[in-house]
C-alpha cells in the first residue's frame, strides 16, 4: 500500500470518527472563497452558499471555512454546528433572525485543532422560518476559537440573500 492510499484511508477513518459534516479543506475549484471575514489573531471565518434565494420555511446549508494564518495552533469545537455557529439574517432596517436551529440538548464538546496554515470546512444547517418576512437580507456567521487559553470570536463575510413566500 502506497503512502498516498494509506493517507486517504486514514483521512476517511478520521472523518467517520468525528462526523460526516467535517472536512479538512483542500483548495478546490468548485467553491473558491475570495471574500473573507475580518482577521482576528490571523484567523478568519468565510462562508458561502450555493443559492441566494430561499422560500420562507425552507432549509439549506451554509458552508464555512475557518482559516488559521497565524503561527499558533488554534482550537475550535465541532460538536454541533448549530450551537457552535451563530448565523443571523438581517434586513436593511436592522431586524435580525437567528436561522440556525436550536438543539434541545447540547452535545459534549469535541475540540479539534487547526494547525498554522490549516483550514477547517464545516456545513451549518439553517432554516428560514415561517416568521421571516420576505425581502432582501444579509447573512453572517460567527464562531469562537481558542488560542493560548483565550477565547476569541470570528465574524464571517456577508452574503446577500433574498427570502420569498
Amino acid at each position: 500500500m502506497t503512502g498516498k492510499i494509506f493517507s486517504i484511508i486514514c483521512t476517511i477513518i478520521l472523518m467517520a470518527a468525528v462526523g460526516a459534516n467535517l472536512c479538512v479543506a483542500q483548495a478546490n475549484d468548485s467553491q473558491s472563497i475570495t471574500n473573507r471575514g475580518q482577521s482576528v489573531q490571523d484567523v478568519r471565518l468565510s462562508i458561502t452558499m450555493t443559492n441566494s434565494v430561499f422560500q420562507v420555511g425552507s432549509s439549506s446549508a451554509v458552508e464555512s471555512v475557518t482559516t488559521n494564518s497565524s503561527t499558533n495552533t488554534i482550537i475550535v469545537d465541532i460538536s454541533a454546528p448549530t450551537m457552535n455557529f451563530g448565523v443571523l439574517l438581517t434586513n436593511d432596517t436592522g431586524k435580525s433572525y437567528r436561522v440556525t436551529p436550536r438543539l434541545a440538548i447540547r452535545e459534549p464538546g469535541r475540540p479539534v485543532t487547526i494547525s498554522p496554515g490549516g483550514e477547517l470546512s464545516e456545513s451549518i444547517p439553517v432554516i428560514f422560518g415561517k416568521n421571516i418576512e420576505p425581502g432582501d437580507y444579509t447573512l453572517k456567521a460567527t464562531r469562537t476559537f481558542t488560542l493560548n487559553d483565550k477565547e476569541f470570536t470570528l465574524e464571517s463575510n456577508s452574503i446577500k440573500v433574498t427570502i420569498v413566500k
